[in-house]
């Protein structure tokens, strides 16, 4: 009995992935992200905070926070969540995913405080265009697979086709390890509110075993960044099990 209750923290954590990074801007650390991944029965729930630190507080102060229910055996949304504070802007968005509907519920804030400004609730017909958190995944999987394609993602009321193409593969290394990565090239493109609006072409780094970003160039409307993978907690083969094996 006693060796199973060591066991059992174990066993727990191997559904579980925590990925952290740090954000650069130039040699500043400017902010820093943590994406959780849980397996819970036949879900995948993801999770994910982000804040500016440092200089990069001082100059726009950011923190978002969010998390998605996606099937794990076919990689279809069933709820997203995501928490804006950017400069003096902030809101809410609420997505249910449900008998080929979504159903948003989209909350907006007086500048950072509790007062709630408006509301509004919408339904949109659900035709295979998921969240962004599920967008992420279907990337993941897809470039490790196809050195070029499509991925089709709805947000802000919008549906995107953003492109992507693997440009090369390269050793590289960052504070949590070395890694054999493919280098892919992102076209985000996305029309969306408050300051983190991307812009031009994103790379991102995927470690070709796991599956997971180990560095990405991301571009903004206020600038570009470097995220380099800090640490990795968890079971490293999590999404590997999800996107290829089960996915």
């Amino acid at each position: 009995m006693f060796l199973l209750l060591l066991l059992l923290p174990l066993s727990l954590l191997a559904k579980e992935l925590t990925l952290c990074y740090k954000a650069y801007y130039l040699f500043f650390p400017v902010a820093q992200t943590c994406v959780t991944y849980k397996l819970q029965g036949d879900d995948l729930v993801v999770s994910s905070y982000a804040k500016t630190i440092n200089v990069g507080g001082l100059v726009k102060r950011v923190y978002n926070y969010g998390y998605a229910v996606i099937s794990a055996k076919n990689l279809m949304p069933r709820e997203f969540f995501y928490h804006q504070e950017e400069g003096e802007f902030k809101r809410r968005q609420h997505y249910i995913f449900k008998n080929s509907r979504i159903y948003v519920k989209e909350t907006h804030y007086v500048e950072l405080t509790d007062k709630v400004e408006r509301e509004e609730e919408r339904v949109y017909p659900f035709d295979g265009y998921p969240d962004p958190y599920t967008a992420s995944l279907v990337l993941y999987k897809n470039s490790i697979q196809n050195d070029e394609g499509v991925i089709k993602m709805f947000y802000d009321d919008r549906k995107y086709h953003i492109p992507y193409k693997v440009v090369g593969e390269e050793e590289i290394k960052v504070p949590a390890g070395n890694y054999y990565a493919r280098v892919v090239d992102v076209t985000p493109n996305v029309e969306t509110k408050g300051l983190l609006r991307p812009k031009g072409r994103w790379k991102l780094w995927i470690e070709k075993d796991n599956l997971f970003p180990v560095r990405m160039q991301l571009f903004f409307v206020l600038g570009s960044v470097r995220a380099i993978l800090e640490e990795v907690k968890g079971d490293r083969e999590l999404l590997r099990k999800v996107l290829l094996e089960q996915g």
